[in-house]
């Protein structure tokens, strides 16, 4: 355990007083988050009932005819389908320590710039933690997970994974059917989209749309890896779309995205690039969890993308982000400046009922490989 030097050329000279700090990305997924089931990241706030867990109960919808004119209900009643999935939380701390020498130094106050640098770690630990719940592969993250989690994975949910754009390229073993993916045919677009959009519609049980407009139109959300992300804005469709048919009203140069970057809006699905689909939280390699290397037809990458409906994933908010203080000062000489939180993040799978016809299904998304070529 070491304190924190000061970096040579910030010490007390001609010099701003104030740091430059790492750009860290705000949230991609913070309009998607909220209390409602119908939100695509339902967050459970748990900040006062004791347990390590907390058991999120799943009822599947009534499926039976019922009776109807003289024909007697008692008898014919439909059991529930029921399920249960457990979301566990754990706490997540982080903390600077600086001696009263370096503080002296510097010309900005240091322990002020770490205030919002731990803010943004906690925001980008929770970010990550995300994404890697969103390719669990039997409650466990993708970069983590063995053959055999992702092959039973893929046999779960043979309705709600599309390999490539078309569902012929499904295979049981999740490797065989990563394979098929080329960068050709197999590139984000429109057409794909439009697939995985039917596969939830048609898929049992149905992954819910997370919003339903006025109108009774139904959206979903899909979440992009940004190599697919940028295929899907090249794609002849999308141009097409956003050219001819996107509303041209006030100032619409400035809400078009052939001239602006924002999400993209085609047959009822809102397109929402991640880029850190891409890059790992740490160093310069890529996310494991979400871009796969060299699993696709002749060895091509191969990204991620999923396709999401109401209660995608889960998240337990046990305890929001607490500002912490070291307690051991060394006779006031160093001081120590800390975040703790406490959370659990899981996808939301039906689970629990071995005899039930939607068991280890994934709730409420569609996930789609596409070509990830850089």
């Amino acid at each position: 355990m070491a304190d924190t030097s000061l970096l040579s050329g910030l010490d007390l000279t001609v010099w701003q007083r104030s740091f430059w700090r790492e750009y860290v990305r705000d949230s991609g997924f913070a309009p998607y988050m909220g209390a409602s089931p119908m939100d695509i990241i339902h967050v459970m706030n748990d900040l006062k009932t004791d347990g390590y867990t907390i058991r999120l109960p799943l009822v599947a919808r009534l499926q039976s005819s019922g009776v109807s004119g003289n024909t007697a209900l008692s008898g014919a009643e439909e059991a529930l389908d029921q399920y249960y999935m457990d979301i566990a939380w754990e706490y997540y701390r982080n903390a600077v320590r600086l001696s009263k020498k370096e503080r002296k130094k510097s010309a900005p106050d240091l322990l002020e710039v770490v205030r919002p640098l731990l803010k943004e770690w906690s925001s980008e630990l929770i970010k990550y933690q995300l994404i890697g719940a969103f390719h669990q592969c039997e409650g466990v993250n993708y970069s983590a997970a063995s053959s055999t989690n992702k092959n039973n994975w893929t046999a779960n949910n043979q309705d709600r994974v599309l390999f490539g754009v078309t569902q012929s390229n499904y295979s049981a073993t999740h490797a065989t059917g990563l394979g098929t993916v080329d960068s050709t045919n197999d590139k984000l677009s429109t057409t794909m989209a439009s697939v995985a959009r039917l596969m939830a519609r048609t898929a049992r049980p149905q992954v819910r749309p997370f919003k339903t407009g006025t109108q009774g139109r139904e959206y979903y959300v899909m979440f992009c890896h940004p190599l697919c992300f940028r295929d899907l804005k090249l794609d002849t469709a999308m141009v097409n779309a956003n050219r001819d048919a996107r509303a041209r009203e006030a100032n619409g140069m400035d809400s078009n995205p052939l001239f602006q970057d924002g999400d993209l809006i085609y047959d009822g699905i809102i397109f929402r690039e991640i880029p850190e689909f891409y890059r790992a939280r740490q160093g310069t390699g890529t996310n494991s969890d979400t871009h796969i290397v060299g699993v696709g037809a002749s060895s091509i990458d191969v990204g991620a993308n999923f396709l999401c409906g109401a209660q995608a994933l889960g998240m337990v908010n046990k305890q929001a982000p607490l500002p912490t203080t070291r307690e051991d000062k060394d006779y006031n000489f160093v001081d120590g400046i800390g975040i703790e939180l406490a959370h659990g993040i899981k996808k939301v799978v039906w689970s629990n009922n071995s005899g039930g016809s939607n068991n280890n299904k994934d709730l409420g998304m569609v996930t789609v490989y596409a070509s990830a070529v850089a």
